[in-house]
């Protein structure tokens, strides 16, 4: 009789063991299931969160473009009333190749625009180039970055007197012009502005390129090579205006 007792009571034992072994393994796997979700709910939010982020740099970064076109589109008014005496004809850069990024850009703007070869072009910060090219709806610009020669004849004024000067040479790496042959013992020259001519090219008289921010003798102290800061900032160019002599 204690015997059997003894064998029901090792049964109750066994069974309460495999019940408790079922019941811890039920609450590990559905707590690592808990787990598992708890860390993906994580990675959502945390992603989601990173996109509102780059979403709200992109609509910042628009938006400051667009606010920088609305003031370029101000500076353009501004200017046209200042150069009364020439046609201004609007017009946005469609094409400028990597390859030749500082040489050439192509405009929307042609011959049924009344573009023709050679007139200046500007922005609102000053001559950046002239026309070179002209098609029927677009036109090619070669910049005075451009590794090819120009021949800008330019000048400034110091006082009451004026000083002529031929720009040649764009320094990429500097981001420097050079103004030479410009004759005189000229002092207090930093920070003077320099304009185009207008004695040569079809360049009007009175466009800006730049301010004069160092001078460089020659050898034989007889002609100045006046080293120039421009005005514009030929890596980045919007909006642009042909300077039409008609």
């Amino acid at each position: 009789m204690k015997k059997k007792k003894n064998i029901k009571k090792y049964i109750y034992i066994s069974i309460l063991g495999i019940i408790i072994i079922i019941t811890i393994s039920y609450f590990l796997r559905n707590n690592n299931n808990i787990l598992s979700k708890l860390k993906t709910l994580s990675s959502i939010s945390f992603i989601k969160k990173d996109d509102n982020i780059k979403t709200n740099e992109l609509l910042e970064s628009e938006i400051n473009e667009l606010k920088t076109q609305i003031e370029d589109l101000k500076k353009v008014t501004e200017l046209k009333k200042i150069i009364t005496d020439k046609k201004i004809i609007n017009a946005s850069i469609i094409k400028r190749s990597d390859r030749y990024w500082f040489n050439l850009i192509t405009i929307n703007k042609g011959k049924k625009d009344g573009i023709k070869k050679g007139n200046a072009v500007i922005t609102t910060s000053g001559l950046i180039g002239e026309v070179s090219i002209v098609n029927n709806s677009s036109s090619e610009i070669k910049l005075i970055s451009s590794n090819d020669k120009n021949y800008i004849s330019a000048k400034f004024k110091i006082e009451d007197k004026e000083y002529y000067g031929i720009i040649k040479e764009y320094n990429i790496i500097k981001d420097e012009l050079y103004m030479e042959n410009v004759i005189g013992d000229i002092t207090n020259y930093k920070d003077i502005n320099v304009v185009t001519s207008g004695l040569s090219n079809d360049y009007p008289s009175g466009l800006l390129i730049g301010k004069i921010v160092d001078i460089k003798k020659d050898k034989y102290n007889l002609s100045n090579t006046f080293v120039i800061k421009p005005s514009t900032n030929y890596n980045d160019i919007n909006i642009v205006m042909v300077v039409s002599n008609d």
